[in-house]
């Protein structure tokens, strides 16, 4: 007894040290957990967004630059060019406005502004987007918060100079975001914990938040923010006693804030440690009356070989029977499904961004031949605008399972890129039959048929393949090769220039 009261001793030391150390591993899991969310949330949404504002807008500004276009807008037919800019318009749902200015102060707004006196003093020359010294740039500019003149609201403007071919300033073109439409989305988000996200300037100011109330008010303290000098990442606050996870961009200057109470992840890791302690007090209770068993169980079996022994009867000899626990084989699910996660897009079942970064850089590191695709649903946003939301995630997650389906077998992951683009990449094994691959599931897309009546769902694809060019250079040619797909009809694969 003296033995068994040690190995209970050990065991129960054992048990306080696992726990100890199991609340530290869970506290450092919900980090992981908390920074992925931060991350998608940033990356699938919020750069979605702008990127397509960005991308819009730099069309438009390439359009109005040439020839005589402007002056055409805004003086020899207004009525036209206002057709033509609510047309751009209704393309941006988080773009409530947009306004185009030429450098002598003549402007056009769409939606109109109606005449009045306070219309007729209006000067866009003294707007905050209007640009004065044009400067050659492929970025576009974000204005900080600032009220709107016609409706008092605040708002951040996206806006770009209009430079022709021969170097003039004709003048400007400028998107007003709507930030109140863009923070009620963010009411939609589901978090992993209980927590606040938001979106703030360099110095802390609000810029979207699900309660459109708090919109410019200083949120975060700019001596926290100095601290958020990496890419990514998360901190403590002892003075607000939170946790910040953080996803910064170049431009905007914009960071991607979920910040969660450290009240809330100590229950948290105190509730998964109280369930691994209840379990080693179960496996104490267990191991207790083993020993009791065992120690009846072995003065049974001296009985029974001593009877054995003087009646030479061996048939009613004793089996114990083992209890196995799957303590091991619950936690390594646990820890499969948080690796998961941290490389799955919950929505679709893809490999998400931050995987195709990593397999991406492998290939470059070893200077492994690949190719890959881009691969854009067409319409996407008309479909979210006619059938809701809702069909919109249904037929993302469709469409990967058709791609899901027709590359698993070959070996070939499938990426979410972003938004509703896709990225597939395909190893030195699988280069040759890429576009065929490519095409089998453009084709499953093509005649798969859905539960809206009139839906129709097609992709288009730009496919390449790496000459150990720059990877910006590369992918760039893939995206413009998606791009050619676009504007051949869609529903195609355009493989990128060899040369």
């Amino acid at each position: 007894m003296l033995s068994f009261a040690g190995i209970l001793c050990s065991f129960a030391l054992i048990a306080v040290v696992v726990t100890l150390s199991q609340r530290k591993d869970f506290l450092e899991d919900y980090h992981k957990i908390n920074g992925n969310f931060t991350h998608n949330l940033a990356v699938n949404y919020t750069e979605s967004i702008l990127r397509e504002n960005d991308y819009i807008l730099g069309r438009s500004a390439m359009y109005f630059a040439r020839d005589d276009r402007l002056n055409e807008t805004l003086n020899v037919n207004p009525t036209q060019g206002l057709q033509m800019m609510m047309h751009l318009q209704n393309l941006m749902p988080t773009v409530s406005s947009i306004s185009l200015a030429d450098t002598q102060g003549h402007y056009l707004r769409a939606p109109e502004v109606l005449q009045t006196e306070k219309s007729k003093t209006f000067d866009p020359r003294t707007r905050p987007w209007f640009v004065a010294h044009a400067e050659a740039s492929i970025f576009s500019h974000y204005t900080r918060p600032y009220t709107d003149y016609f409706n008092g609201h605040p708002t951040v403007t996206l806006y770009k100079p209009l430079i022709s071919p021969e170097g003039r300033l004709k003048g400007t073109i400028a998107f007003h975001l709507d930030l109140t439409s863009m923070g009620y989305t963010l009411r939609q988000m589901v978090a992993p914990v209980q927590g606040e996200f938001f979106v703030v300037e360099r110095d802390g100011a609000v810029v979207l938040h699900p309660d459109t109330g708090v919109l410019f008010k200083q949120y975060v303290s700019e001596a926290l923010m100095d601290k958020m000098t990496s890419g990514e990442g998360h901190l403590y606050d002892k003075k607000t006693d939170a946790w910040y996870y953080y996803y910064s961009f170049t431009n905007p200057d914009w960071f991607v804030i979920y910040r969660v109470s450290g009240a809330t992840l100590t229950d948290i890791t105190r509730h998964e440690t109280t369930i691994v302690g209840w379990g080693f007090a179960l496996a104490a209770i267990i191991i207790i009356l083993f020993g009791l068993y065992l120690r009846h169980a072995s003065r049974t079996v001296l009985m029974t070989i001593i009877n054995a022994i003087k009646t030479g009867d061996v048939s009613q000899a004793p089996r114990l029977e083992a209890m196995l626990s799957r303590t091991i084989q619950s936690n390594k699910e646990r820890e499969m499904a948080y690796v998961r996660q941290a490389t799955h897009d919950a929505l679709t079942g893809c490999k998400n961004r931050r995987a195709f970064d990593n397999d991406v850089e492998e290939l470059l590191n070893t200077h492994q031949p690949f190719a890959m695709a881009l691969v854009d649903i067409d319409n996407f946003k008309s479909i979210n605008d006619t059938w809701g939301h809702l069909s919109g995630d249904i037929v993302l997650r469709n469409v990967a399972r058709e791609g899901i389906q027709i590359m698993q077998p070959h070996h070939v992951s499938v990426y979410r890129y972003g938004g509703e683009e896709f990225a597939v990449i395909f190893q030195a094994e699988q280069i040759a039959a890429a576009f065929s691959l490519l095409d089998a599931w453009r084709t499953a897309v093509a005649r798969r048929a859905w539960r809206e009546e009139n839906l129709y769902v097609t992709f288009s694809a730009g496919l390449g393949e790496w000459h150990f060019e720059p990877l910006e250079q590369f992918v760039g040619s893939v995206d413009n090769a998606l791009y050619s797909a676009k504007k051949q009809g869609k529903n195609r694969i355009v493989r990128t220039a060899v040369g």
